[in-house]
């Protein structure tokens, strides 16, 4: 009797002893694994389209460009479309894979 009361004893020690040890908030490892091209920074300069030089151009606004696995600004420019009625989609981030813009 003395034997289980001692062994209970030291059950409830053990059992103490790891709530003061035990770290208070769970404690995990954090990888962070990146494919491709870093998210791009933020915009360098906000620029706003002048005047059309023709018609049917078409404002291709400022953005970043994947160049050499690093982000490249593009200023703002106007295009001629490849046909006509194409829109310029811009580039953006879809399914976690880096979509750049295309006409459309």
């Amino acid at each position: 009797m003395k034997l289980v009361s001692l062994k209970l004893g030291a059950l409830a020690m053990v059992a103490g002893a790891a709530l003061f040890v035990s770290p208070t908030k769970a404690s995990a490892a954090v990888i962070n694994v990146q494919i491709g091209a870093p998210p791009p920074p933020a915009p360098v300069v906000v620029e706003r389209p002048w005047g059309r030089p023709y018609r049917t151009a078409v404002w291709v606004a400022p953005h970043y460009e994947v160049v050499n696995g690093g982000w490249v600004w593009v200023h703002g420019y106007y295009a001629y479309p490849p046909y006509r009625g194409a829109v310029w989609i811009p580039g953006r981030y879809r399914h976690g894979y880096w979509r750049p813009g295309h006409w459309a």
